[in-house]
């Protein structure tokens, strides 16, 4: 009897599934779960040539400098301090934006939301779109105009406040937090916090707006702006009008391509469900656990590389990102990262005129810090360098590239 019920119970489980369209993403998932799993392991077979020529290239600055370079069958052929962990700078989006995606799929969006709660109040519902302007805000409230009204009485626009300690990751410095780089990652957010006041207080940069949009369609004598902390209960009746983000597939490629932070740090979270700017996170830790590669003295402080107590390895991040080729969602992640000489941060990067067009990647970018990560194209080859504590390193990281490029010979 118990048996015939689960069964049924499973029964109606798959044709739920089917109707919403849900069974091939899970089919989808197991089979990346399963080849993730089974994935053969990386052995060492080293280049010797090429081995030898970047050790004799790099050998001024060896210390400083992290190369781990695979071949198409998964052999590591270049390996000089693969395992050494160093400050990764935006090369930590590697990571993060895979979580996001793999978390969300590819098709989500963040929404803006304006509510009517049940005793007539008003609430904005918001999750950081990083795009939403002025504009969003004009089209969020146009349609209250025609809403019937009682003119004696005045209806109140809620917004919900934060806690200033979460605005940003604790360990971004307060030098980087002045910057346009450096917004405050709030969910009330116009432009992506990138304004002079934004940057100094968000929440009330956001409510200002607000008010002056009211102000402009003569809405201000029937709602006013009332701002309360996030434990106000809300229990809204409607929802009058929604702004969703553009697609996630498309916010990746403002975080790998043109390395957002402010964009990386918001799908994060709403990949957690969770602005707290906590780390480490248990969920994120466990996604990681479960991609089957090497991350031991990883550390993750941030998800968009500003803070400088991430770490990680070359070893690892190049074992990782042959591992996102198997992941379902792998062409529009890769689709995401830069080109060198053609997009992205990598479009004005001095390069040899065989490398342009060829290196599919992701960089990276701190005072003294440079990072990049991803693959030769036309080559099969996965590669991870970072370099730390040297000043004007991305032509060396070019060269390497070079010398990768031009070495056919590996006996």
């Amino acid at each position: 009897m118990i048996k015939k019920l689960y069964l049924y119970i499973g029964f109606i489980l798959l044709s739920v599934n089917i109707v919403n369209g849900n069974l091939f993403s899970l089919f989808s998932y197991i089979r990346q779960r399963d080849n993730i799993n089974k994935i053969s392991p990386e052995k060492f077979n080293i280049c010797k040539p090429l081995q030898k020529k970047l050790e004799d290239y790099t050998y001024n600055f060896n210390a400083n400098i992290s190369v781990s370079i695979l071949d198409k069958s998964g052999d590591f052929i270049v390996d000089i301090n693969g395992y050494i962990p160093r400050i990764p700078a935006s090369n930590q989006k590697i990571l993060s934006s895979a979580f996001s995606l793999d978390t969300l799929g590819p098709y989500y969006t963040l929404k803006t939301s304006l509510k009517e709660i049940n005793d007539g109040s008003l609430y904005i519902e918001a999750s950081g779109d990083p795009d939403f302007d002025k504009s969003h805000l004009e089209e969020l409230i146009n349609d209250l105009n025609s809403t019937n009204h009682n003119p004696t009485l005045k209806l109140p626009i809620i917004i919900k406040t934060s806690n200033t300690k979460n605005w940003w990751p604790a360990s971004w410095s307060y030098a980087d937090r002045k910057e346009e780089y450096g917004a405050p990652i709030t969910k009330y957010s116009i432009a992506s916090n990138s304004s002079i006041n934004a940057l100094y207080n968000p929440i009330d940069n956001f409510i200002y707006e607000l008010e002056n949009t009211l102000r402009k369609n003569n809405l201000s004598k029937k709602y006013f702006v009332k701002a309360v902390n996030k434990e106000y209960p809300i229990d809204y009746i409607s929802t009058i009008k929604v702004i969703n983000s553009a697609p996630l597939y498309i916010l990746l490629n403002l975080v790998n391509s043109e390395s957002h932070n402010f964009t990386s740090e918001v799908i994060f979270r709403n990949s957690l469900n969770d602005w707290s700017h906590d780390f480490p996170n248990l969920k994120y830790s466990n996604w990681i656990n479960k991609q089957n590669f090497n991350s031991e003295n990883f550390i993750f402080a941030d998800a968009s590389g500003l803070s400088r107590k991430n770490r990680v390895t070359t070893y690892g991040l190049s074992q990782f990102l042959r591992r996102m080729k198997l992941n379902r969602f792998s062409d529009y992640y890769f689709s995401s990262f830069s080109i060198l000489g053609v997009r992205g941060s990598l479009a004005n990067v001095n390069a040899p005129v065989n490398l342009k067009g060829r290196i599919l990647a992701k960089s990276g970018r701190l005072n003294d810090v440079r990072s990049l990560s991803g693959f030769i194209l036309g080559e099969e080859k996965i590669f991870s360098i970072i370099v730390n504590n040297m000043e004007n390193s991305t032509r060396h990281i070019v060269k390497i590239l070079s010398i990768v490029d031009n070495t056919d010979n590996c006996n």
